[in-house]
């Protein structure tokens, strides 16, 4: 804990820990959100930050009622005057305190909701994702179970995979925990979890499992729940499906529609207020990509968009050496250390050789790395590209507070520098997004080979082969992708590694949530159970009812993005005749005409927003695609870059 941490203790923990009772349903949510402190230390530390922020926010909101009222001349001074409340611009002290203290209530007020409702927000995202991965978590008990493996055997099996099962996973980690160090029996310890869990799905589950934990039909009721979960899933996802057909209209509509209909209307309003640009300038650059910002947020929240999540990256395990006896050696332990030493370094250098000699498999297995190509390279044309218009032309940018170009050297300027900016996006966007979709092709490939593997697996186990010989021939079969892959394990195998280790490093090769539930509930079952082939068929079953859903999804976000792409293309239709048509012709007209006054129409002023506006929108949209579309925002640059290609072709050819 930090300072500010113990001194908010010191000043109010005591008095929220006599208080304890009346915030029970509070400590109750901390622990269901699993935040690591206790109720009255929580307390106390928002308690403190809030007070410190209101006192901060109070001054400067003080200082900023002063400036502004201080002076006659200042805008809210007139406001005041034109309400006829100008008796309060006479007291600009009483109202600079008056400022400060709202301010100081407000951000205290905010401060300390935010906080306070923090573990409720912490409480609902663990409860979605307990039942999100009650599916595959229960699969896992069961087929090990029905291998002959014991319930609190499964159970620490299942908590030492946290990062591939879930949050049911850490809730029986939980559970684990209380057997070991606390001394609590199994009974006892599911009741404490039952406490514990903000889901009331998991709840229930623990109910049922206590019940027949010592009734010896554990199996039964696992293949059951299994079974129940696998149909709530399917509904589950019909429910998500809709849900993102509503998200869907809403984006079209109040993202797309809604700005183009702002936008026209505040271009209509220019006949009569200029300051309307303003709004315009305000509506482009920075509400359309907030808004945006929020809508990616509403969609993360709504639930699990990806059709193939990845885990969390693990290294590929390394060899046992306490394993290996020990032999007797004439080289003495400095020396041997020195050698140990030059292996590892022969062995970065080669990895590093590796590299340099095939760059694009390194780019293809993390296209991070192609920013080291594509970077420098952008780079390099931003700093030889514009000398060309250095030396041909001359200009001077004048900043201006009203969000305005202000004349045409700074028009010029602005249209010379976007161009840049665009060609440089591009260099640096392209190369990325191509080595991540051969990624994100390459893995989709494995989770496709997933149940034909499994399928082989478990009907040559069937004919009595063992596991490591069945490994063996399928290295030779027609698997894709999966059939280089699965050559390694073989030579793994042939160099005298267990089987064991050769799963956990092709587990690390492929790298996709399906093959590491797959292969650890294999590798568990193959270590504690002979029935291999009831886990392979239960764990095929599943790969098959994923597969299935899947498919069903992919099927219903492709019109997802086709539906984006068309309202981005109208977008950009009616922006184009805006430019082409509308803006020319009502330049063409001076003074007075019947009611509409031209008070000044700077034609490529707005073009140039048009342009602007095309270009964010397409940006913005190409990300919700690949968001609502493939459950990445990464999978959705394509689809920006798409659109900015095309809304640069059509106003630098056709405008």
């Amino acid at each position: 804990m930090s300072f500010l941490d113990h001194f908010a203790y010191k000043a109010f923990g005591e008095s929220f820990y006599k208080r304890e009772k009346r915030f029970a349903a509070f400590k109750t949510r901390l622990r269901q959100a699993h935040f690591p402190v206790t109720l009255s230390q929580y307390l106390a530390s928002t308690l403190l930050y809030a007070l410190l922020g209101g006192f901060l926010g109070g001054i400067v909101g003080g200082g900023l009622g002063w400036k502004l009222l201080s002076k006659p001349e200042n805008s809210i001074s007139s406001i005041l005057d034109a309400l006829r409340l100008e008796s309060l611009t006479k007291t600009p002290k009483l109202l600079a305190g008056l400022s400060g203290l709202i301010s100081f209530f407000a951000l205290f007020a905010v401060i300390f909701g935010f906080a306070y409702l923090l573990p409720h927000f912490q409480a609902e995202i663990r409860k979605s994702q307990i039942d999100r991965s009650l599916l595959p978590a229960t699969t896992y008990m069961y087929a090990l179970t029905k291998g002959g493996m014991p319930l609190f055997a499964v159970f620490r099996s299942l908590s030492q995979h946290t990062l591939i099962l879930g949050e049911t996973a850490e809730e029986i980690r939980g559970i684990v925990r209380d057997m070991d160090y606390l001394g609590k029996d199994l009974l006892s310890a599911i009741e404490a979890a039952k406490v514990r869990t903000p889901s009331e799905n998991f709840k229930e589950f623990l109910e049922g499992l206590s019940f027949v934990a010592n009734s010896g039909n554990v199996k039964e009721y696992l293949k059951n729940k299994t079974n129940q979960y696998q149909e709530l899933a399917e509904h589950a996802n019909k429910a998500f499906l809709q849900k993102l057909d509503v998200l869907a209209e809403v984006y079209v509509t109040a993202l797309v529609a809604g700005p183009l209909f702002i936008m026209i209307t505040l271009i209509m309003l220019h006949f009569f207020r200029t300051s309307t640009t303003q709004v315009l300038y305000i509506l482009i650059y920075v509400i359309i990509p907030l808004a945006t910002l929020f809508y990616l947020v509403l969609l993360d929240m709504a639930g699990e968009l990806s059709l193939n999540p990845e885990k969390v990256s693990l290294s590929p395990p390394l060899l046992n050496l306490k394993d290996i006896p020990e032999k007797a050696t004439e080289i003495e332990e400095i020396e041997e250390s020195k050698l140990i030493k030059k292996i590892y370094y022969c062995a970065k250098i080669q990895r590093l050789k590796k590299a340099l000699l095939n760059p694009f498999a390194l780019m293809i297995k993390e296209p991070k790395y192609s920013l080291l190509l594509s970077l420098p390279l952008a780079l390099l044309y931003l700093a030889y590209g514009p000398r060309f218009f250095y030396l041909n032309s001359s200009f001077s940018l004048s900043l201006n507070p009203k969000f305005r170009a202000g004349n045409l050297h700074d028009l010029d300027f602005i249209t010379w520098l976007d161009d840049y900016l665009i060609h440089f996006a591009l260099i640096v966007l392209i190369p990325f997004i191509i080595f991540y979709e051969l990624r994100a092709r390459k893995k989709r490939q494995y989770d496709d080979l997933l149940p034909d593997f499994l399928k082989n697996l478990a009907s040559m186990n069937a004919s009595g082969i063992l596991l490591t010989n069945a490994l063996v021939l399928m290295a030779d079969s027609r698997l894709g992708v999966l059939s280089k892959e699965l050559k390694k394990v073989k030579e793994e195998l042939a160099w005298g590694n267990s089987i064991s280790i050769a799963l956990l490093r092709l587990e690390a090769r492929i790298g996709t949530a399906s093959a590491s539930k797959i292969l650890n509930t294999l590798i568990r079952a193959n270590e504690s159970t002979s029935d291999l082939k009831s886990v392979l068929y239960i764990s095929s079953e599943q790969v098959k009812n994923e597969e299935k859903m899947k498919k069903e999804r992919a099927s219903q976000m492709a019109i997802y993005i086709f539906t984006i792409y068309i309202s981005f293309v109208v977008f950009l239709f009616i922006v184009y005749v805006l430019s082409v048509y509308f803006f020319p012709e009502t330049a063409a007209f001076k003074g007075v005409k019947g009611d509409i006054v031209n008070l000044g129409f700077d034609t490529d002023e707005y073009t140039m927003l048009m342009f602007h506006s095309a270009i964010i929108q397409g940006s913005c949209s190409g990300l919700v695609a690949g968001k609502m579309g493939q459950g990445s925002m990464y999978l959705g640059l394509k689809y920006s870059v798409s659109m900015i290609i095309l809304a640069y072709i059509v106003f630098n050819v056709f405008v």
